[in-house]
């Protein structure tokens, strides 16, 4: 198929992409995967993230940094990140398609680059392995593929610097949410459930994956940011170097048990059997997941300061915002309409659950995965009276 190609504009970068055909809802990514270079805009706002978190990044670490992304596409993400962030002292682009190189350079030479942003006709974990060795490692590196990551995590763990950040987006959600649960084990190591918070379970089941990863390699992964919207998951997550560190991190790994009776869940580090306290029934485990922080609210609060002088998706600072103020609750959250429908009541209002929870004394954070979705430390019972009071 011959394919024309048009100018476009995302964030201060002018892009040459390919011009494709109207497409329709049901047929837009088959048509986007076809053309010669996968240009999606619907992820505008994954690499509103990445310009944020690299801004916040070099905050903490106070000097210049190098950044690799080893699928580079139409090179956007990285020729967003030479021009909108002070402090990027090198991007290295590559690609195993050589149309993407060709017009990754082009994009180069059009937003005139060309002395920080190089670009390679390279397959991502060579490109990655042969920077896995001292003093050529990166401060940076961000995979993010056409599917799963997993066939690339250890490659990144290896190649990027003490202190550095890995990326990570994940848009195989069928298998991180408990549609297709072996492909899940095989390619993450951990089984999910089907369950209300699924989404959430992905970025945890996804933490857990990198975080092994890194101790084999006696290395530490620590979620700085994350968050899981639209047909995706991302996780930005911090290396640190030792056995110790690392240790301290698999600590982090365990199981998340859910009744399917009554939706109660919590944490635990044994995969054993267990009966829910509140109903009696047998809960089903997830995981190995990561069942600590998935953001750290210091690095959260610095990403806000930075947005002030940032052109970014205002839906963005929305997740941020939210990301920071839930951090501090356990995993996985209550979908209210699982306990109208369970009690057999009409939709009841989140915003008077909420308070109702809030007047009794119960901490509460929205959501901002499910629309109808809490954190709270108040049990099923507890939200069970609210409802019926309501």
């Amino acid at each position: 198929m011959e394919y024309t190609y048009t100018q476009i504009q995302e964030g201060a970068a002018k892009l040459v992409i390919p011009e494709l055909a109207e497409p329709t809802e049901l047929n837009k990514q088959q048509i986007r995967s076809q053309a010669p270079v996968f240009y999606n805009p619907v992820m505008k706002m994954n690499r509103d993230s990445t310009i944020l978190v690299l801004k916040s990044h070099i905050h903490a670490l106070g000097r210049e940094i190098e950044i690799c992304e080893p699928m580079g596409g139409t090179g956007v993400r990285g020729i967003r990140a030479a021009l909108e962030v002070n402090g990027v002292e090198s991007v290295l682009l590559g690609d195993l398609n050589p149309s993407a190189i060709r017009l990754t350079e082009k994009n180069i030479g059009l937003n005139h680059v060309g002395d920080k942003v190089k670009a390679r006709l390279m397959e991502a974990n060579l490109m990655l392995s042969i920077h896995a060795k001292p003093l050529h490692r990166f401060d940076y590196i961000d995979i993010d593929p056409y599917g799963s990551p997993a066939p690339f995590i250890d490659s990144a763990v290896r190649a990027c610097k003490k202190n550095g950040l890995v990326a990570l987006t994940a848009t195989d959600m069928a298998p991180l949410c408990g549609v297709y649960v072996k492909a899940c084990i095989r390619k993450y190591g951990g089984k999910p459930q089907r369950t209300s918070y699924c989404h959430e379970q992905a970025i945890r089941l996804l933490a857990a994956s990198l975080a092994s990863n890194a101790a084999r390699h006696e290395s530490a992964a620590w979620p700085v940011f994350s968050y899981a919207t639209d047909h995706y998951v991302r996780l930005y997550a911090h290396i640190e170097r030792g056995a110790k560190v690392s240790n301290r991190c698999l600590n982090e790994i365990g199981y998340l048990m859910h009744c399917f009776e009554c939706t109660y869940h919590t944490p635990t580090k044994h995969n054993g059997e267990m009966f829910c306290p509140i109903c009696g029934a047998k809960m089903k485990p997830a995981g190995p997941l990561w069942i600590g922080k998935l953001a750290d609210p210091d690095f959260t609060d610095v990403m806000l300061r930075k947005s002030e002088d940032t052109h970014v998706d205002t839906r963005l600072l929305n997740i941020v915002e939210a990301v920071g103020e839930e951090v501090e609750y356990g995993p996985g959250f209550y979908d209210l309409d699982d306990f109208c429908s369970r009690l057999g009541v009409a939709s009841q209002s989140l915003d008077a659950v909420v308070k109702g929870l809030r007047d009794i004394g119960f901490n509460v954070a929205y959501s901002y995965i499910h629309n109808r979705g809490f954190k709270t430390d108040a049990t099923p019972d507890d939200i069970d009276k609210v409802i019926r009071r309501l």
